[in-house]
Order: C-alpha cells, then structure tokens, then sequence
C-alpha cells in the first residue's frame, strides 16, 4: 500500500487504529475507514462538508490514486 507519512498524521486523529489497517496491507479497507470519517463529518453538518471533511476526502482521493484504485 502506498501512504504517506503526511496522510497518515492527518488521519490519525480521526482513525484510532491506523497502523493496524496500513499494516494489513488492504487499501480498500483503509478507504472504508477513511470514508466513516468523511461520512461522520458531512452528517455532523447538516449533510455537506465543512473545510476539515472535504480535506479528508482529498487524502482519500490522493490515497486511491497513488495505489491506482479505480471505480467501475
């Protein structure tokens, strides 16, 4: 899995058991915990981001790129 330091520091308040999900060595896992955060953060406001969610969901964004995650 590709991560780097910067994102994993970012995510770390937000995500308690990070390393153990890096480790595991699933990005899709990873990306799930990263989207509860996102998804936590637009329903805390009133269903859109705030600067902090859409910041995470750029990390998660960067995160699928960089191990070429894509989407049908």
């Amino acid at each position: 899995m590709i991560i780097t330091v910067e994102q994993i520091e970012a995510l770390r308040p937000y995500i308690e058991d990070i390393e153990d999900l890096i480790s595991a060595d699933d990005v899709d896992v990873l990306l799930d915990a990263v989207d509860a955060v996102v998804i936590d953060n637009i329903l805390g406001n009133n269903n859109e981001p705030d600067a902090e969610g859409k910041r995470i969901q750029g990390i998660y964004d960067d995160i699928a790129a960089q191990n070429h995650v894509y989407w049908d």
